[in-house]
C-alpha cells in the first residue's frame, strides 16, 4: 500500500478515482472518507513513512525526518516569523500537540452568515462529531498530568483567571510528552494511526518520497498530478511520477497548497489565491523555579489559560526537548550552560495572539514558496501584554526568573522588573515569534469574486481541483485548527464522494448501453 523513492525506478504510472496531495489532518482525512466511501484513492506525500515504533526523542534526528526543511521555514515580515510543519505520512498531525479545539461558535456564526449557512455551525456539527469520535477527542486522565501543567493551572487560580483543560485527540496517553517529535506510544491519534489506516484497509495507496510540482489539466479540467521523486537521503529530486484521476484533491498545508496552484494561475475570479495568510503567531518564555518540575513528565499542554481569550489572548505550557530550548535560551557560552543545566526546572510556557492581519504566499524566482506576513501594532501591543501576564503568573507561583521574547529585556527577576516594560522600550524588531497555525490562503465561500473555491471545496475556475486544507478558512480561527481542518476536509470528502460515484455510476451504465 506504501510506495517509497526506490519503487518509481518501476512504478512511473498511475490511475485513480481521485489522486489526493497530502496526508495530514485535511489529505488524511479528506483521502479516508473517500476510500470508506468506495473510491480508489492515491495519496502522494512529498515526506516519507515512519512508523510508530521509529519515532525517537532526539531532536537531530527527528527534526530533519519529520519537518520541513529540518524546521528553517520562516514566513518574512516585520519581523520574520519562523514557522513548522510535517513533512511526513501523517503531516503535520504526527508533530503537534493534539489539540481538538473546535473553531469559536462566533466564527463559525460568521462562516454561516457570510456563505448562507453552509459553514455555519449546523452544516458543521456532523462533521466535527464524527471527527472527534474517530481521533478520541477528550481530557486527559489525571495520571497523565506533569507539574508543569499544574503550576500553569495552579497560577492561573491563584490570580483568578480562567483555565480551561484541553480536549486532545488521544487513547490512554501516558504523558510522555513526545508529541512534537511523534507519538512514541502511538496514542496521539494523528492520522497516520487514526485514519490512514482504514484508508489502507479500504485499498487506497499511498505514494511517499514524491513532491507535486504540477497538476495535469486537459480541455479545462484538473486529471491528476505530475510529481518527482525524492531521494530520501540528499533530497534530490529524480524520476517522474504522473498519477491520473477523476479529480485532484490538494492538501498541502496553507504555504505548499497556494504555491502549487499559482503555477498554473489559478484563484482569478477573486484573486484571493494566496492571499487572506493568518499564523496565530506566539512567543514563549521560560520560567526557571528553586525546585524540580521535571516539563518532561506529563502531557503537552495539558489546559490553557483562557482569560483573555476575548482579548485574542491565550497562554499555554509547550515543553520543548533540550536541543530545542537551548535555541531559546537569550544566553551564550558560560551563561547558556549554566541555565542548561538547570534543565529540570525550567517550564516553556507561551502566549499566542489571534491575527489582526493578513499576509500573502506567492512564487518566488527561487523555486520556492515565498510566505509574508507583518505583526500590526495592535498585535504587538498585544504581545506585551500577553508576556507581562504570562510572566506575573510564573513570579506568583515562585519562578526565580523568567525569560522574555524581548531583544532589549531577555530576563527579568521580579515583578517591578516586569511593570517597566512597554510597547517603547520593547519595540516590534525586539520581538521573537514563531507559528505552527497557517491558514486561510485558499477561501471557502459562496460566490467566485470573493473565495477560491465553492462550497465543495472545489476550485472555482478549475473544475475537478479541490482543496481540503487549512486554506479554506475563511477568516482567522484564533485557536489550534487541526479538528477544523479535519471537519471541513470531511466536509469536502462528503460532497467528492457524492459526485464521483455519480460520474463512476454513469459511465458503467453507458458503457452497459454501448
Amino acid at each position: 500500500m506504501i510506495l517509497r523513492f526506490k519503487d518509481y525506478e518501476q512504478q512511473r504510472q498511475l490511475q485513480a478515482d481521485v489522486v489526493v496531495v497530502g496526508t495530514g489532518a485535511g489529505g488524511g482525512v479528506c483521502g479516508t472518507e473517500l476510500a470508506l466511501a468506495g473510491l480508489d484513492v492515491v495519496f502522494v506525500e512529498e515526506g516519507s513513512h515512519f512508523p510508530t515504533e521509529s519515532f525517537s526523542p532526539y531532536a537531530t534526528e527527528s527534526v530533519p525526518r519529520l519537518y520541513r526543511d529540518a524546521s528553517s521555514t520562516v514566513l518574512f515580515g516585520k519581523p520574520d516569523i519562523p514557522y513548522l510543519e510535517g513533512r511526513c505520512v501523517g503531516g503535520s498531525t504526527v508533530i503537534n500537540g493534539g489539540m481538538t479545539w473546535r473553531a469559536p461558535d462566533k466564527v463559525l456564526s460568521q462562516w454561516g452568515k457570510d456563505t448562507d449557512g453552509g459553514l455555519g455551525p449546523e452544516r458543521l456539527e456532523p462533521h466535527f462529531q464524527r471527527v472527534e469520535a474517530q481521533i478520541h477527542a477528550k481530557p486527559q486522565h489525571a495520571t497523565s498530568v506533569g507539574d508543569a501543567g499544574r503550576i500553569l493551572c495552579e497560577g492561573a487560580k491563584k490570580l483568578g483567571w480562567r483555565f480551561e483543560l484541553n480536549r486532545r485527540n488521544q487513547e490512554a496517553c501516558v504523558g510522555s510528552n513526545n508529541c512534537v517529535f511523534g507519538c512514541p506510544t502511538g496514542a496521539k491519534q494523528s492520522t497516520l494511526v487514526s485514519y490512514l489506516p482504514r484508508a489502507f484497509q479500504a485499498g487506497a495507496r499511498c505514494l511517499t518520497e514524491l513532491r507535486v510540482e504540477r497538476l495535469l489539466i486537459e480541455r479545462g479540467r484538473a486529471v491528476g498530478v505530475v510529481g518527482r521523486a525524492v531521494d530520501p537521503r540528499t533530497r534530490q529530486l529524480t524520476h517522474e511520477v504522473t498519477v491520473r484521476a477523476r479529480a485532484v484533491v490538494v492538501a498541502a498545508g496553507a504555504v505548499q497548497t497556494p504555491y502549487l496552484l499559482l503555477r498554473h494561475g489559478l484563484g482569478r475570479p477573486s484573486g484571493l489565491l494566496g492571499k487572506n495568510l493568518s499564523c496565530h503567531p506566539n512567543v514563549k518564555l521560560l520560567a526557571v523555579y528553586p525546585f524540580d518540575v521535571r516539563a518532561w513528565q506529563g502531557v503537552n499542554q495539558y489546559g490553557q489559560v483562557r482569560e483573555f481569550h476575548d482579548e485574542g489572548i491565550v497562554m499555554a505550557d509547550n515543553h520543548v526537548a533540550p536541543g530545542a530550548m537551548a535555541a531559546l535560551i537569550p544566553r551564550v557560552g558560560r551563561g547558556a550552560w549554566e541555565l542548561m543545566k538547570r534543565y529540570n526546572q525550567i517550564v516553556a510556557t507561551g502566549v499566542l495572539v489571534e491575527d489582526s492581519s493578513t499576509g500573502t504566499v506567492s512564487r518566488s524566482p527561487l523555486g520556492m514558496a515565498w510566505p509574508r506576513y507583518d505583526i500590526t501594532a495592535y498585535d504587538h501591543q498585544r504581545f506585551v501584554r500577553g508576556a507581562k501576564l504570562l510572566a506575573e503568573l510564573h513570579f506568583a507561583m515562585g519562578a526565580e526568573y523568567v525569560t522574555l521574547p524581548f531583544l532589549t529585556h531577555p530576563i527579568v527577576r521580579s515583578m517591578d522588573e516586569v511593570r517597566r516594560i512597554s510597547v517603547e522600550n520593547s519595540p516590534l524588531n525586539t520581538l521573537e515569534l514563531l507559528t505552527v497555525h497557517i491558514m486561510g490562503t485558499a477561501a471557502m465561500g459562496c460566490y467566485p469574486g470573493g473565495s477560491v473555491t465553492n462550497l465543495d471545496g472545489e476550485l472555482w475556475d478549475l473544475p475537478g481541483c479541490y482543496v481540503a486544507d487549512a486554506s479554506l478558512f475563511p477568516t482567522p480561527i484564533g485557536v489550534n485548527p487541526q479538528v477544523t481542518i479535519m471537519a471541513l476536509a470531511t466536509h469536502v470528502a462528503e460532497r467528492l464522494a457524492e459526485r464521483t460515484l455519480a460520474a463512476k455510476a454513469a459511465d458503467t451504465a453507458a458503457r452497459s448501453r454501448s
